[in-house]
């Protein structure tokens, strides 16, 4: 099955932010522009899960006028301390599944 243009451009778009830092509000920002709506991330790392990466879920296309919808895994890795801009955040690996 291909894949409509609009999945592509956003996994481009996602794909972009892999080697980038951030905290929630810059990621929930970054990602909203992407999605062209309000876009939260859930922090799913758990010490007693049986995930070995810490990753943060969001989805996308939730409205009832949405083409697409999906879901994102963002796998990232906590920064030592803050960057200069905030930054908590390194970005290592994007997962896009679409419904």
């Amino acid at each position: 099955m291909s894949k409509r243009p609009q999945e592509i451009e956003i996994e481009i778009a996602l794909e972009d932010l892999v080697g980038q830092r951030f905290n929630k509000e810059t990621l929930e920002a970054k990602l909203s522009e992407i999605f062209k709506q309000p876009t939260t991330v859930e922090d799913i790392s758990h010490e007693d899960d049986e995930l070995s990466d810490f990753n943060l879920l969001t989805e996308f296309g939730t409205s009832d006028e949405a083409e697409l919808h999906g879901f994102v895994d963002i796998y990232f890795l906590p920064m030592r301390k803050a960057g200069f801009d905030g930054a908590t955040w390194y970005v290592t690996e994007i997962n896009v599944g679409f419904d």
